[in-house]
């Protein structure tokens, strides 16, 4: 029996259309996110690939040090160089209290003074308060080698030297220009109508700042803390230009380049394990408040 020719309706023809242009669509998006993905992994591992050295290089013995190798032959995983640098005889304890110290302080007082300012400009009127925050801005292109020779003369004066105060007595004058502009933004984008209720429940300036604002504040104000927290970690000028050899406030970063890093009798194991150990605190902070990093100069564009 011969079939007979069943014509194919215009409609059946556009949904198959749509359905191969949608099956074209979803393959071509597969296609381009495999590539992005591997682009992205190809680049992680050039970035990572220095770290992976280091590593490799701290739990190796000393005897494969000089074979100038990433991998010992032995199979013998060397630990020794960790706890060489954590023991208790280790300058590197010293180091660490004293880096531990002008960090919690920076931490913790960076984010209060520079929301504090940024307050004033954000939510309080005053006579000449845009071309204070002008003159705040303009701080910010002001290159910090220039003052570098005046502050050591200041700080000699004061007999800061060899101290710990240069590291975190001038941050809290204001928290840096930087902070307090992202904390302005930020504090743009909170009503007005809120502080005008607090006011008219009787708050003042203080109890809104503390009690409204500094809640309504806390992704940037994590953002802060913990740019403030890494930023005094990895210091290395400061130290270096107010510390002495030898002086007992030496921080971490300095203290690595002395005694590791500039010096002959230390081995490379030694040097990269204390690099390791170093690198490991700013990791782990990364890693639990990268969502404030990514997003925290994102949500200071907001505006009233």
């Amino acid at each position: 029996m011969q079939e007979e020719n069943i014509p194919v309706l215009p409609s059946q023809e556009g949904a198959e259309a749509a359905a191969r242009t949608k099956k074209r669509a979803a393959t071509v998006k597969i296609v381009r996110l495999a590539v992005d993905y591997l682009f992205l992994i190809a680049l992680a591992a050039v970035f990572l690939f220095p770290f992976f050295v280091m590593i490799c290089l701290s739990i190796l013995p000393d005897k494969d040090i000089y074979r100038q190798v990433l991998f010992t032959s032995s199979g013998v995983i060397n630990f020794g160089t960790y706890t060489k640098i954590l023991s208790g005889g280790s300058k590197y304890l010293s180091y660490l209290g004293n880096t531990l110290i002008v960090a919690a302080i920076t931490t913790v007082g960076i984010p209060l003074v520079s929301s504090l300012c940024a307050y004033g400009f954000a939510k309080m009127e005053f006579a000449g308060k845009e071309v204070v925050f002008g003159i705040v801005l303009a701080t910010m292109m002001i290159p910090a080698v220039i003052s570098l020779v005046p502050l050591y003369t200041l700080y000699a004066r004061f007999g800061w030297l060899d101290t710990l105060f240069p590291m975190w007595v001038p941050s809290l004058f204001g928290g840096g220009a930087t902070n307090i502009f992202l904390m302005r933004q930020f504090m743009r984008g909170i009503p007005n109508d809120m502080i005008k209720a607090a006011q008219l429940d009787g708050a003042n300036s203080f109890v809104i700042y503390f009690r409204l604002m500094l809640p309504l504040c806390l992704p940037i104000l994590l953002y802060v803390a913990v740019q403030s927290f890494l930023g005094a970690w990895n210091d290395f000028m400061t130290p270096f230009t107010y510390l002495s050899v030898g002086s007992k406030h030496i921080t971490l970063a300095l203290g690595v380049y002395y005694d590791y890093t500039n010096s002959s009798q230390t081995l490379a194991n030694e040097a990269m394990a204390a690099g390791v150990i170093m690198t490991l605190p700013c990791a782990v902070i990364f890693f639990c408040f990268q969502k404030y990093l990514i997003d925290g100069v994102a949500v200071t564009g907001m505006k009233d």
